[in-house]
């Protein structure tokens, strides 16, 4: 069985940096997680690339965030992206 997965963009603004990534929602399949979304945060030369869970999109999105932001002392902001 196939795995089925929905795909959300995120933007998150750390100072004047604008970060983009993708929150995916397990609709259905095989392939166990944690929780039902999880965030892909692709490596940096401030952080490794790592995967972050929530029960919602934006509880993904928000810990995204704070984990982004731990690597950097100024403000950060999250908004859901606009579909293109």
């Amino acid at each position: 069985m196939a795995t089925m997965i929905k795909e959300e963009k995120y933007v998150v603004y750390i100072d004047t940096e604008e970060l983009a990534f993708r929150v995916q929602e397990l609709l259905c399949g095989l392939e166990p997680w944690p929780e039902k979304f999880r965030a892909l945060l692709p490596a940096s030369q401030k952080w490794t690339a790592t995967m972050v869970y929530g029960s919602s999109g934006r509880e993904a999105a928000e810990r995204a965030m704070k984990y982004l932001s731990s690597f950097s002392v100024p403000s950060t902001r999250l908004s859901q992206a606009k579909p293109c």
